[in-house]
């Protein structure tokens, strides 16, 4: 009893998710009531049942029997109605609390830095906010609430025998032990595959959203048949631990079973015995034995509770690794006021290195002041930083080493939101979600009106082919915008840009999807939107960077040169290179 009583206890999990039930405490409070007094009806029902044997086979009393069977019926009744609202203020009180986790959990999912993400597969995560929240909300609201009730009625049942016949009580008990050392025997076992059944589920969630998200490639490189070989193989991993899981279930569900109905037996044939001895009546007998067949039931639903009570401990211990895993960017606590936002934006002796390849330096020792209004071009080949700098403005990482400074104030000591809200990007590639164009161009300033967003798809060539699509700015785009070309999704983003009207722009290329017209129509908004505006701007094609104040060359996450075109091309080796192969490839054009 001891070993049970140390393997239920509950774990720091297990205490967290009774934390969570804290707000609900009066409507379970209630429900415990209506438990307890449910248990109390049960009960009494099966010595009701044995009068009426009584009144049928001993006494012959019709009247009373009539009596009798009025008053089960009642009973029963009462039970029904009692059973209705317990399990309906459980499952509300489970449900609510399961939706306060989710919430709980998704919120700090949007906090974690993108290098998170990066090591861990979206399919990973769905699966966590999925399967194993189920598992808990079927502890919860289920099994944990049928074994408490199965308590009570073990424990009440107990005394009522005790008092009805202590030998038959006996024997009735001695299924206790075995089925306890099962329980302890297979309880292990059970978490231990459990929570193997649902890492290989997220493993095998992880290839099918990777799969499905990357679609056209997949068609693209015919490979359908690779994908559907590879999920295959993870649902093999899946199958083969959910057989063993269904064994050890099945295995430990069927001797608890053999053990609590051998009891049933065993008092069947003792009690037959004592009537025949004259020791019982026909109805005490039939008292006695509806009671211990509300022990073996019982019994075996503190069997299946303790199992789900290391299924909980489990599932639970997964949710909470996920929100005791803190963000490696972390808001200040008093974070100092950004005000109006100039624009002067410095990087002191900066260096970093991702996570993911912390022997390589993305930036090293970086040192560049850019000033309010400014437009400089960042140019390089793949990998030499250029996307790291914006990733670093964005507070998506911190630096290994150095500051990076926004009007003189290190980025570490601003309001992430706020810092945020002051710059706008629009990346090469480009995100909608799946809604209409209006919730798009919406994400950037809720609260704009009509006019606002209709002038800002005006300012980046995108409003009349808006205009022209089938429900206008109402027009369900698809899932990441599927529905529109390359050039109109690239359009949208700048327009969202626009919209967000900020202190600081970030482009990479943002123009490169469009054809010539397109392109000349949003380069001169471009050009408007600019003006009083630092900018950023990757330029893949150094026409691009042509247009810039100041150009920087990045090699190997150094600033190798920095200065105009004219006296880079003539100094610089790199910058020189870049340009004579892309005259080459628009004279092959």
């Amino acid at each position: 009893m001891e070993a049970l009583s140390r393997a239920t206890a509950p774990s720091p999990a297990n205490r967290r998710l009774l934390g969570l039930a804290r707000p609900w405490l009066g409507r379970l409070l209630v429900a415990s009531g209506l438990m307890i007094l449910g248990s109390g009806i049960g009960l009494v029902t099966p010595m009701v049942a044995g009068r009426v044997v009584d009144a049928a086979l001993v006494d012959g009393n019709l009247h009373r029997l009539n009596r009798i069977v009025v008053s089960l019926i009642t009973l029963l009744a009462a039970l029904g109605l009692i059973s209705f609202l317990e399990h309906l203020l459980l499952r509300t009180a489970g449900a609510l609390m399961l939706q306060r986790l989710r919430s709980q959990l998704f919120h700090h999912l949007l906090s974690m830095s993108p290098s998170f993400f990066e090591n861990r597969p979206t399919g990973e995560l769905i699966s966590r906010m999925g399967s194993d929240l189920t598992k808990v909300q079927g502890a919860l609201t289920q099994q944990i609430p049928n074994g408490i009730q199965a308590l009570l009625n073990f424990v009440g049942t107990l005394i009522f025998l005790l008092v009805l016949q202590t030998r038959l009580t006996v024997l009735a008990l001695a299924v206790v032990p075995p089925v306890i050392l099962i329980a302890v025997a297979f309880g292990k076992r059970v978490e231990r595959l459990s929570r193997q059944e649902r890492d290989a589920t997220a493993d095998a969630s992880a290839v099918a959203e990777e799969a499905m998200s990357g679609i056209h490639t997949v068609q693209a490189f015919d490979q359908e048949d690779h994908e559907n070989q590879r999920y295959r193989r993870r649902l093999d991993g899946l199958l083969s631990v959910q057989i063993r899981n269904a064994r050890i279930e099945g295995a430990f569900a069927g001797s608890v079973q053999f053990a609590a109905f051998s009891a049933f037996a065993i008092v069947l044939w003792y009690g037959g015995r004592l009537m025949l001895e004259g020791a019982m009546t026909p109805g005490q007998l039939t008292s006695f034995l509806l009671y211990t067949f509300s022990i073996a039931i019982s019994v075996g639903t503190l069997g299946a509770l303790y199992a789900a009570w290391r299924e909980l401990k489990g599932a639970s211990a997964r949710i909470f690794e996920l929100l005791d895993t803190p963000s490696d960017i972390r808001e200040v606590d008093r974070p100092t006021p950004l005000g109006s936002v100039s624009g002067r934006i410095r990087f002191d002796s900066v260096s970093f290195a991702y996570p993911s390849d912390p022997d390589r330096l993305a930036l090293d020792r970086v040192e560049v002041q850019i000033e309010p209004g400014e437009v400089v071009g960042l140019v390089g080949p793949s990998g030499a930083g250029k996307s790291t700098i914006f990733s670093l403005l964005l507070r998506f990482h911190d630096p290994n080493e150095g500051r990076v400074l926004l009007d003189g104030i290190d980025l570490r000591e601003l309001s992430m939101s706020e810092l945020r809200r002051s710059i706008g990007i629009v990346p090469q590639d480009i995100f909608l979600f799946s809604g209409t164009v209006r919730e798009n161009l919406h994400y950037a300033r809720p609260e704009a009106t009509q006019a606002e967003v209709e002038r800002a798809a005006e300012l980046a060539g995108a409003h009349e082919f808006i205009e022209r699509l089938s429900q206008g700015y109402d027009t369900s785009i698809g899932q990441r915008g599927v529905r529109l070309s390359a050039g109109q999704r690239q359009r949208i983003a700048i327009a969202r840009t626009f919209l967000k009207d900020p202190a600081i722009l970030l482009l990479d290329e943002a123009t490169s999807a469009l054809d010539p017209d397109s392109e000349q129509r949003v380069q001169d908004a471009l050009n408007e939107l600019l003006r009083g505006r630092t900018t950023l701007v990757i330029a893949h094609r150094l026409v691009t960077a042509q247009r810039a104040d100041r150009i920087l060359v990045l090699e190997e996450g150094r600033v190798a040169d920095v200065g105009h075109h004219r006296e880079l091309f003539e100094k610089n080796e790199l910058y020189r290179r870049y340009w004579k192969l892309q005259s080459l490839q628009r004279e092959a054009g």
